[in-house]
């Protein structure tokens, strides 16, 4: 039986440069596992609460390391329940971005004592909470493109366009985007999740290159490729009948946080709106619901949204996160494995997805290094499969 042996937190550097996580366990067979956790730039107001990296590091070394030295890391559920009751059910004393990447890390090391792929291990843990077999399966990639609103500094209000689709078809739109850019002589910038940030005049214009682009890239829309809009209506004052117009003028099959978080009216009216068209779409709640299973229950309860967005530094443990995936699978809503703004080198929420048949991987652009690695990860996991 494998004992955890040493815990050990430090401080990274993540995609935007700023202070992140990392973790670091030893077991007393000498298997070794790191994980780290992500941060977010466009934060929803219902979100769990952090403390400063620095903060979370003496945390982990000083007060949380001490109770977790000596147990068995396959007791993921147990060691949860203790990370929750340190860091207090409310109050977060020790910040949930301390306890998670100790139950992540947890369960990568216990994937290691079992001599299973972490995905295999992941999907164990799930069943049991599920309550029924999930058999495991590689997502389709929602890629980034161009970037506005908070992820850039130009003049578009929606935050993410995208294209869901196979990765290398990703990339060779990515080319031929590139390659658009250069021929109109708009200068090339990126934004804070590896994609295009072009000046534009309108929202239209973004959506216009991709579908150009697509086309260069000799791939058909939607059979090959689907787009994507992450409006974040928080921060873009788009009103929900010029979201509509765009529903109307453009193939967009997923519509993500198209209203505020707190305007439940609204979601619940865009939805009727979406099911009249008699038309395939996922309409995503992000900001809405802020990986909370309460919040979860209220939209389900309003027939909010049909799709939700899983992102693992929004909860303090791994089995929170485990129990709302599963509370939103069995009520039938897609569950979207997402990263953040801040993103560190780390490929978990891919074994994640995979674990939990998600059925879409959100991770940015198909060509930054800290998202590419989510992606390549997919593709590992195919061929093992």
């Amino acid at each position: 039986m494998a004992k955890i042996t040493s815990i050990n937190a430090r401080q990274i550097l993540n995609s935007r440069g700023e202070p992140s996580l990392e973790v670091e366990i030893i077991t007393d067979d000498g298997l070794l596992a790191t994980d780290s956790v992500p941060t977010g730039t466009s934060a929803g107001n219902f979100e769990i609460v952090v403390v400063d990296p620095s903060r979370a590091v003496e945390n982990i070394n000083r007060i949380i390391a001490p109770k977790i030295i000596g147990l068995n890391p396959i007791d993921q559920f147990e060691i949860d329940q203790l990370l929750q009751d340190l860091n207090g059910q409310n109050d977060y004393k020790l910040g949930a971005n301390a306890t998670l990447g100790v139950s992540l890390v947890v369960s990568r090391v216990a994937s290691l004592t079992q001599k299973m792929p972490l995905y295999w291990y992941l999907n164990k843990l799930y069943e049991k909470i599920y309550g029924q077999s999930v058999e495991p399966s590689i997502p389709t990639p929602m890629m980034v493109m161009i970037e506005g609103g908070k992820h850039a500094n130009n003049n578009i209000c929606i935050q993410e366009f995208l294209v869901i689709g196979e990765l290398l078809h990703g990339k060779k739109i990515w080319h031929a985007l590139n390659e658009i850019l250069v021929q109109k002589e708009i200068p090339i910038k990126l934004g804070l999740e590896g994609g295009f940030a072009p000046k534009l005049n309108f929202d239209e214009d973004a959506i216009d290159l991709i579908l150009a682009a697509t086309k260069l890239a000799k791939l058909n829309v939607p059979d090959q490729i689907k787009l994507g809009l992450d409006i974040t209506a928080n921060h873009c004052g788009i009103s929900l009948k010029d979201v509509l117009s765009l529903m109307d003028r453009y193939p967009i099959y997923s519509l993500e946080d198209p209203a505020p978080q707190d305007a439940w009216h609204h979601w619940a009216q865009m939805k009727l709106e979406l099911d009249q068209k008699n038309r395939p779409y996922l309409l995503v709640g992000d900001d809405l619901f802020v990986t909370s299973s309460k919040r979860l229950e209220k939209g389900l309860n309003d027939f909010i949204a049909n799709a939700i967005i899983i992102k693992i530094n929004q909860n303090s443990t791994l089995t929170e996160t485990l129990k709302l995936i599963a509370m939103a699978q069995k009520a039938n809503y897609t569950h979207i494995l997402s990263h953040r703004s801040g993103e560190t080198m780390d490929s978990f929420i891919a074994d994640l997805a995979v674990a939990t048949a998600a059925k879409f991987l959100k991770a940015g652009a198909p060509l930054a290094s800290e998202r590419e690695i989510k992606y390549q990860r997919l593709v590992e996991i195919a061929k093992e499969l």
